[in-house]
């Protein structure tokens, strides 16, 4: 096998029939078409519901997120692994998968009755019966919607998940400016916006995965099935921990100060993880790809991947934090100025977590999720017991170092895992070559080029 210093260039590299670019592109396309309806929300949620209503949206969608993990139990992730199998079909295997996500949902629902109606904890202040039950109902189309966003992942139908990601943005959006009509401006009407966009997608990836359904064939009986399902849901842990690390502090920054300020934290890290939206796709594109290609170049692939991955997010990182400090009072008001030091605190860590990100796929394409599980409950400590500690002291801005912190945890185990894995060095791992860095020189030249054109005609 060639070592890494005989690489072919990035472009070489990647200029394939059907390319990882290509396909990185195309679920890039539907995040940024993602993103702007999000902006959007999200300048609406400001504008006309301020910071307390804002918290109390930020509270309700973390439950949600997490109901979704936990009724899913992990299953997403033999999704990807069998629709990467183009012998197999859905029939085959749907079934157990959606018999193991009622009984995940069945578990949720028992935890969050106990936790909102027995315990009453104090971080759940705010959090109104009404907003309990419109999480308690969409908590199970949201688990539908994750299995039918990994059918699309590992078939590597990205168009078809661009679209499903769409509908819920723009359905979501156009519940919520609806329901206001009815419901007034409340978290109550963004909670009910939100439970329409989803059932949209959903009945989108009806009409897109109706014929594999309709098609016929003998269910799997063997035990792949279930090792598929326990190997998912030892992934999961992992996942269920990554979660707390990106969201618990919503919770405690409830619990030590209230709804407002969990508004001006949670918008924070909202607009520091658009950041993310580059790994995320090269991570959503990883995944299958690695899964058919363990054996053939996968390992000096997924290094090209994490150095590039790492250079775009150092620059998008540093062009963020000097536009913030005069964007987010322009776009989202003067009421949620104190977001931007937020944004400054937990950079660091969410350009270090794009890697993370990639490093992740790349493992449990190889069947190795215990590290993520492992790690991720390492950076919930770091998490859990910096939040006590910061947040008192120094309110939003000691939950966002908090974070930040526990993201460098994370990124700095995952990738010395991978490391170790791969046998590889630091340097294939995070330097971007010299014929890569001249790859991007040349594309800003065009792009430049072409700016400068079509100055001149506009004159």
């Amino acid at each position: 096998m060639a070592t890494l210093s005989q690489q072919t260039t990035l472009a070489e590299t990647l200029a394939q029939p059907k390319s990882f670019l290509v396909n990185v592109g195309t679920v890039l396309g539907g995040q940024a078409a993602n993103i702007s309806v999000a902006l959007l929300l999200e300048i609406c949620y400001a504008r006309l519901l301020g910071p307390g209503p804002r918290g109390q949206i930020s509270l309700c969608l973390m439950t949600i997120a997490f109901g979704a993990l936990l009724g899913g139990l992990g299953a997403d992730i033999p999704i990807v692994i069998w629709r990467a199998d183009r012998k197999r079909n859905i029939s085959e295997w749907i079934a157990p998968v959606l018999a193991w996500g009622f009984f995940g949902c069945v578990i949720f629902s028992a935890l969050w009755f106990g936790i909102y109606f027995w315990w009453r904890p104090s971080f759940l202040h705010g959090f109104t019966p009404q907003l309990f039950r419109l999480a308690l109902v969409t908590v199970p189309c949201a688990v539908l919607f994750t299995y039918a966003i990994a059918m699309m992942t590992g078939a590597e139908r990205f168009r078809e998940r661009a679209v499903l990601g769409i509908t819920v943005s723009v359905g979501g959006l156009c519940g919520f400016l609806a329901l206001t009509v009815f419901l007034g401006k409340t978290a109550e009407a963004a909670l009910w916006g939100n439970f329409l966009g989803i059932a949209a997608g959903l009945l989108v990836a009806w009409i897109f995965l109706r014929r594999e359904f309709l098609r016929q064939e003998k269910p799997s009986g063997d035990l792949q099935l279930t090792r598929g399902l326990l190997t998912g849901l030892r992934g999961q842990a992992g996942n269920v921990a990554a979660f707390f690390n990106y969201r618990l502090d919503v919770f405690i920054v409830n619990y030590f100060l209230d709804a407002p300020h969990v508004g001006l934290y949670s918008l924070g890290v909202v607009i520091s993880e658009s950041l993310w939206q580059i790994p995320a796709a090269a991570a959503v594109t990883l995944f299958p790809r690695t899964a058919r290609t363990v054996e053939d170049g996968a390992s000096e692939f997924t290094c090209l991947i994490l150095r590039q991955v790492f250079f775009l997010s150092c620059v998008s990182g540093a062009l963020l934090a000097l536009v913030s400090p005069f964007v987010v009072p322009l776009v989202f008001g003067a009421r949620f100025s104190a977001s931007v030091a937020v944004i400054w605190w937990i950079l660091p860590g969410t350009i270090a977590l794009a890697m993370a990100k990639v490093a992740s796929s790349d493992l449990a394409a190889r069947h190795k999720t215990g590290y993520a599980s492992a790690f991720g409950i390492v950076s919930l400590v770091v998490t859990v017991a910096l939040d006590l500690v910061l947040i008192p002291r120094m309110g939003i801005n000691g939950a966002a170092i908090a974070s930040s912190s526990a993201y460098l945890v994370n990124t700095a185990l995952l990738l010395a895992a991978l490391k170790r894995l791969l046998g590889v060095s630091w340097n294939d791992l995070l330097i971007p070559r010299a014929g890569e860095l001249a790859a991007y020189r040349s594309a800003w030249s065009k792009i430049r080029s072409r700016i400068g054109i079509a100055a001149s005609l506009s004159h």
